[in-house]
């Protein structure tokens, strides 16, 4: 019964820590679906207000269309940070991959969205 209980602990502690620190991924990985759907609306929804102002439909429509060269969106994995704060992202598609950086501000609005073509394309 104890080893019960203490795998129970375990299993609690562990879906804990996999919560921490998501909230990022799931903002990266949201705003790339919309990227890659070409809806603007949605991908801009967790902008600053400023940079919400920058997005133009020709060049979300041109962000989406280099991403479907690429296949299928798989997902992402989170790679890094930079010094600055940004954090850096693989986005995983079915015939390649694109870099992804993305800063949030103090208030978890994204306040910069860059998407890089991967070095081996």
């Amino acid at each position: 019964m104890t080893s019960i209980r203490a795998l129970a602990v375990c299993c609690c502690a562990v879906l804990a820590l996999a919560g921490c620190g998501s909230s990022e991924s799931r903002t990266a990985d949201d705003v790339a679906r919309a990227v890659y759907n070409d809806d603007i609306d949605s991908a801009t929804k967790n902008f600053t207000p400023d940079l919400a102002k920058t997005v133009t439909r020709q060049e979300l429509g041109q962000l989406s269309d280099l991403m479907h060269q690429r296949g299928d969106y798989k997902g992402l994995k989170q790679t890094g940070t930079e010094p600055d704060g940004a954090y850096d992202f693989e986005a995983d598609f079915s015939n390649g991959t694109l870099i992804v950086k993305m800063k949030l501000d103090s208030s978890g609005k994204v306040s910069g969205y860059r998407v890089i073509p991967s070095p081996s394309m």
